[in-house]
């Protein structure tokens, strides 16, 4: 009984802080609405880089005032300018650089916020620990690959780069600690993504691919089969990383499909995977299209029990005999696979695509380039400028240009040497271990079987990446640390989902 009491008295001590905080938060809301208006007026001083920059520490003033009172808006800007690449297409306008100011704004005011309100760790903070022990192992391994680069500017990027997306990491982490606003976040996720399918659908069909719609839509003109050279890059222009993307972010998409309860929202779903497929097969990355084939399986014959597994093998074999009808470029794209196979008439067959004899001598160059240094690699972001040296002593191409690794694991092993590939290997294997505890104990709780699917989705999404990241090296893997922020904030929710659980019958029906 006493126990019970105490409960109550905490609750109701809960909601008292709660009223408190929210006419304090009242009070932010409108200093940040000030700020903003006062950004706009800026902008017209007559001083443009004066105007430019005050417009811009208003803003980022009214942002961080915004985001402490509301954490999970500022997972929901990062995801935003992530997915967009609105930092690099700014730079490359000659404006300054958007992302490191932003996070830095982003964490800042998340980090006074929980510092305020006291709210340290959950009950599912400990269980991401050993994620988070390989993940900074991982930062170690890449900041001690420096003394051994060659280029010292591309390491020193690197190293800036997994820094920051550690820290957008935990910035998502800690700003979505329940399970509406992690969902919200996660359909941010793919409305920004169909967005960006929508404008690759436009050019698509209008066949405008000269304009690149403010960055947003790039296209790379390469003959990779006969008769279409237009390949959609989407904002990084870079076409079978992005089709790598979209493929993780259709997996989510999938089993909302199964999932929701509206008729309507599952037609809107329906409609967004069609343009998610279009832009992946418009990609035409075999990688993509690869990792889409084991999504589909993995969601037909083991996450979704509910389909009848006589009605998926019949959808596999319409699809296998569809595939002759297809438009001769996808089809063209989708069968040059095969020349994978072992062939009777020339066991060199590989060879005979040019892409992948060079992808060949790229991944053949980065094993080279383990066996010379394999402790700690050639430096990050130093594959480019070894290439040549290794490559020169294969044979296999004659290209002058520097390449990258077109393999992530391969990347990191010549890179970073088997210390950073060991401490990236953690990374996946106890996050996977992670999720499939998360997973079985949702399943076991008959109250968490409908955020079970969620979990389901994030484990398919995080396979779809890295079965393409095969055969693609990791110039924008940070869209691959989004989707494990989003993992990583799931577990820590399942577990305080579970925590609530047990103390609700502690004081009856009353909360």
């Amino acid at each position: 009984m006493s126990q019970t009491l105490i409960v109550i008295l905490e609750r109701a001590k809960e909601k008292m802080d709660v009223q408190k905080s929210r006419k304090t938060d009242f009070l932010y809301i409108l200093i940040a609405v000030a700020m903003a208006a006062g950004a706009a007026i800026l902008i017209g001083f007559p001083d443009p880089d004066i105007g430019l920059f005050a417009a811009l520490g208003f803003m980022g003033i009214a942002l961080m005032m915004a985001i402490y009172v509301t954490p999970s808006l500022g997972a929901d800007v990062l995801i935003i300018a992530i997915f967009t690449n609105i930092s690099d297409e700014l730079t490359n306008r000659g404006f300054p650089s958007l992302i490191k100011p932003l996070v830095g704004v982003v964490a800042l005011a998340i980090f006074v916020k929980y510092f305020q309100t006291g709210r340290g760790a959950t009950a599912g903070s400990g269980k991401t620990a050993r994620v988070e022990f390989f993940l900074f192992l991982l930062f170690a391994a890449t900041a001690a690959s420096f003394v051994v680069a060659d280029n010292k500017d591309r390491a020193m990027t690197a190293i800036l780069d997994i820094g920051k997306d550690i820290v957008i990491l935990y910035c998502i982490l800690y700003a979505l600690r329940s399970p509406q606003v992690w969902k919200r976040s996660v359909w941010v996720v793919v409305g920004v993504t169909t967005f960006l399918c929508l404008l690759g659908a436009y050019q698509y069909f209008t066949g405008r691919f000269d304009s690149d719609l403010f960055g947003m839509a790039s296209v790379k003109f390469d003959s990779v089969v006969e008769g279409s050279s237009t390949r959609l890059g989407g904002p990084i222009n870079a076409p079978n990383m992005w089709g790598q993307t979209v493929v993780a972010v259709m997996a989510i998409a999938a089993f909302r499909l199964f999932h929701e309860r509206s008729k309507v929202t599952k037609l809107v779903v329906a409609g967004l995977l069609g343009l998610m497929m279009l832009e992946t097969l418009n990609t035409y990355s075999r990688g993509a299209y690869l990792a889409l084939g084991v999504v589909a399986l993995l969601i037909m014959f083991v996450f979704e029990k509910r389909i009848n597994r006589l009605a998926a093998l019949t959808a596999v074999g319409l699809f296998v005999l569809s595939v002759p009808f297809w438009p001769a470029t996808y089809r063209e794209r989708l069968v040059s696979l095969s020349i994978l196979t072992p062939s009777s008439n020339n066991e060199f067959a590989v060879y005979q695509d040019s892409s992948l004899r060079g992808r060949s001598s790229e991944m053949l160059a980065g094993i080279e380039m383990f066996k010379a240094n394999p402790i700690i690699g050639v430096g990050a972001g130093n594959y480019k400028n070894n290439y040549q040296s290794y490559s020169q002593l294969l044979g296999i191409e004659l290209r002058a240009e520097e390449r990258d690794a077109h393999s992530l694991y391969l990347q990191i092993l010549a890179e970073t040497g088997v210390l950073g590939f060991i401490a990236f290997a953690g990374v996946i294997g106890a996050l996977f271990i992670a999720l499939g505890k998360a997973r079985q104990a949702a399943d076991a709780d008959l109250h968490l079987h409908d955020w079970l699917p969620w979990l389901n989705a994030m484990q398919v999404s995080l396979i779809a990446y890295l079965v393409a990241a095969t055969f693609l090296h990791g110039a924008y893997i940070r869209y691959f640390w989004i989707l494990v922020a989003l993992t990583l904030a799931a577990i820590q929710i399942t577990y305080d989902l579970l925590e609530e659980r047990q103390q609700k019958p502690l004081i009856g029906n009353r909360f």
